[in-house]
């Protein structure tokens, strides 16, 4: 059974779609050059990291980036937009 989205994700899902419709010069799969998405909107707990070479700092404010996840039906082939990059989030950044 295909995911159902949440009408307000599903909004976002087209909100987003139409803003890349503008950006992206194509919409095939990159590795199996397959046209066939699903797209969800999600956000990535992240802790920063810093320093070379990288390493978590002692103290931390633990954040998320909120993304539109696409996946290839095909090949399982998986990108990120990020919404806040797309004028879609508001950051959440301190």
């Amino acid at each position: 059974m295909p995911n159902q989205l949440e009408p307000e994700a599903l909004k976002l899902v087209n909100q987003a779609l139409s803003v890349l419709q503008e950006k992206v010069k194509h919409d095939k799969c990159p590795r199996c050059d397959v046209f066939d998405w699903s797209v969800d909107p999600i956000a990535i707990d992240v802790i920063p990291i810093l320093g070379v070479p990288a390493h978590m700092p002692s103290s931390y404010w633990p954040g998320r980036i909120l993304l539109l996840q696409v996946v290839c039906k095909n090949c399982g082939y998986t990108l990120f937009h990020n919404l806040n990059a797309l004028g879609l989030a508001v950051s959440d950044r301190r």
